[in-house]
Formats: C-alpha cells, sequence, structure tokens
C-alpha cells in the first residue's frame, strides 16, 4: 500500500477544466468525473487550489493510498474487502480505480488507523503470483 504523501482534497467544480500538466501519469493520482449533472475532481490539494475559482466546494483533508499491486479487471471483492476492513475500525473511505490501479481517500486524521486495519487483511489474495 502506498501513501501519497501530499494531503487530498475532493471538488465540486463549476465546470470541465481544461487538461493541463496537473494531469502526469507519473505523478499522483487524480480521478476526474463527469457526469449526472457533476463535475468532480479527487486530487491533492494543490492542484485543487490551482483550479481556482473553477472550484464550487472543496473538502479539504483526506490522504491518498494506493494499492502496491495490478490487479485484472476480474478480480472480484478487493475494494469490498478493504472497504469492509476499514468500515470495521470506523474509518470513511472514497473508492477511485484506473485500469490498472486501485486507490482510496481516508480522512488524514484516521490514516494511521486506516493503514494499520489495511495491513492486516489479507488483501495480497486478490494477487494473482501471491
Amino acid at each position: 500500500m502506498r501513501l501519497w504523501p501530499e494531503p487530498y482534497g475532493v471538488a465540486t467544480l463549476r465546470e470541465v477544466p481544461e487538461i493541463t500538466s496537473w494531469l502526469l501519469p507519473d505523478g499522483p493520482p487524480v480521478s476526474l468525473a463527469v457526469g449526472n449533472g457533476e463535475v468532480s475532481v479527487l486530487a491533492p490539494e494543490s492542484v485543487i487550489d490551482a483550479l481556482g475559482d473553477a472550484v464550487a466546494r472543496h473538502e479539504r483533508g483526506w490522504r491518498a493510498l494506493t494499492f502496491d499491486a495490478v490487479f485484472s479487471l476480474a478480480t472480484v471483492g478487493l475494494l469490498t474487502a478493504a472497504t469492509r476492513v476499514l468500515a470495521d475500525v470506523g474509518v470513511p473511505v472514497m473508492a477511485f480505480s484506473s485500469h490498472d490501479t486501485d486507490h482510496l481517500l481516508v480522512p488524514g486524521k484516521q490514516v494511521g488507523r486506516a493503514l494499520s486495519a489495511l495491513g492486516q487483511a489479507r488483501l495480497e489474495r486478490f494477487v494473482a503470483d501471491a
């Protein structure tokens, strides 16, 4: 499990932002969700701050965790197992995924509890080579 160093935020935007240099393949994960009458971004707080007046609402203080393995799109139960473990210890979570990687956002004040619980969850059973 990788803990990204920068605090994250979750924001509702007034419009779809132009794709800019803050989207870097080797950088921290960023998720842009558009649809159902909403534009939202999950990103490092510095990225959200750079969006300026496009931000309608912003919740700060999240931390991003990334699973250290590539999971098949056919993998069943990984996010359920991870979020269940976090729920059992009272940690709120937002999950987002890309083609190869799964990520979790947890409140910064509870990141230690989240990492401890996830470390004991035996999630390696979802890795094909494990």
